[in-house]
This record gives C-alpha cells, sequence and structure tokens, in this order.
C-alpha cells in the first residue's frame, strides 16, 4: 500500500548516450517500486570517471528526447546546471527541499561496489533508499558485506531482465558506420546524426 507521500527515484549517470536499456531500467524499477516518478539526472561530470564523449547540455538534451512520451518519467538539470563535479549526496539534499518525500537512488549492482568511496555514504543512505537493479543470478553478498547492518537496510535490491543496450556499444556502432536504431529512440538517433556525435574515436 502506498503512503501518501510522493514515491520517487533519482536516476542518474552519464547517459553519454541514452539507450533503451536505460529505459527498460527505468521502467521496471519504477513498476517494481511503485514509484510516482523516475526523474532521470545526467551529471556534469562523473568524479570517478573519465569525461564524457557528449557535452552536458547535448547529453540533458538526448534525456528529454528519451523521456519525453514516457508515463512517470522526467529530467533534470540540477547537475548540468550546477557545472561542477556531481555528487550524489548534494543532488539528493537539494532535491528533498523542494520535493519532500521517499525517495530511492537507482544503481546498478558494479556501482553498489563502490559505493563507500562516493562522498558521504552514511549519510546518502540516512536521506534515501538504494535501488539496486541486479539481472538474474547476481549475487550481492560480497558488496553488501561491506555495508554495516543499518546501511544494508536502506538497500532494495531489484532484479530486472538484462537489455543488451550499452552506451560504449552505440558510440562504437556509430564510429564504425552502423546504425545502433535497435538500441535508442528514434528522437535520440536522429540528435546524435544531425549532430555528429561520436563520429571520432575517443579512448574510454
Amino acid at each position: 500500500m502506498k503512503s501518501g507521500k510522493s514515491r520517487y527515484a533519482l536516476f542518474g549517470g552519464s547517459f553519454d548516450p541514452p539507450h533503451l536499456g536505460h529505459r527498460s531500467v527505468a521502467q521496471g524499477v519504477q513498476e517494481l517500486l511503485e514509484l510516482d516518478e523516475v526523474i532521470w539526472v545526467p551529471n556534469f561530470r562523473n568524479p570517478l570517471r573519465r569525461k564524457a564523449f557528449a557535452t552536458a547540455y547535448e547529453r540533458l538534451q538526448m534525456c528529454q528526447l528519451a523521456t519525453e512520451n514516457l508515463p512517470g518519467m522526467a529530467v533534470s538539470d540540477i547537475e548540468v546546471s550546477r557545472g561542477t563535479k556531481s555528487y550524489t549526496i548534494e543532488t539528493v539534499e537539494e532535491i528533498l527541499m523542494v520535493k519532500p518525500g521517499d525517495l530511492w537512488v537507482i544503481m546498478g549492482a558494479d556501482a553498489l561496489e563502490g559505493l563507500l568511496e562516493w562522498k558521504e555514504p552514511e549519510r546518502l543512505l540516512r536521506l534515501c533508499r538504494i535501488a539496486v537493479v541486479k539481472r538474474e543470478g547476481t549475487n550481492l553478498d560480497r558488496a553488501l558485506s561491506k555495508f554495516k547492518d543499518e546501511m544494508r537496510d536502506s538497500i532494495d535490491e531489484l532484479t530486472l531482465p538484462l537489455h543488451r543496450a550499452s552506451s560504449s556499444q552505440v558510440r562504437d556502432d556509430i564510429f564504425r558506420d552502423a546504425t545502433p536504431e535497435l538500441m535508442l529512440e528514434p528522437s535520440v538517433l536522429k540528435y546524435i546524426q544531425d549532430k555528429g556525435l561520436y563520429r571520432d574515436k575517443q579512448e574510454d
């Protein structure tokens, strides 16, 4: 039974570019957790990863195109507008100030492994819950064993079917003059083609 509070999740990442695998995760989490909304939050710059291939503004635009016809999906420019390295704890604090409610942060099983390296992880898990998306057969025991009991209590494990789309595969296909239409929303593919994105080979 849903409470009277708003139930929503933040879905952060580089989205370089956003693909149908991202859509599958967002919709799957929305359904399993009975969320009112999933807010996609493209980062300006991830402090733990290499720089993005497309600009922050281009990735924001692509997220808006990828979600424009999806019920219960929204896009926030909070991290792009901040214009600095993106820390989830800061985003969560700011969003809860303007949108109180029950909040989850969506992440993959691989990200959970490094969560304790994030900025203020204990405070983060006091402010929100973590929705960890795993694939069938994935075992999170090793990752979960790193967390204190009270932190583990804020982590929800969600199993979703595998979607084989990936941003790196999309970029590689475009560089090789292949058309990755089966991995992208048509509007996102058109934006990439119109802007000439991912035509140059760059090192990961």
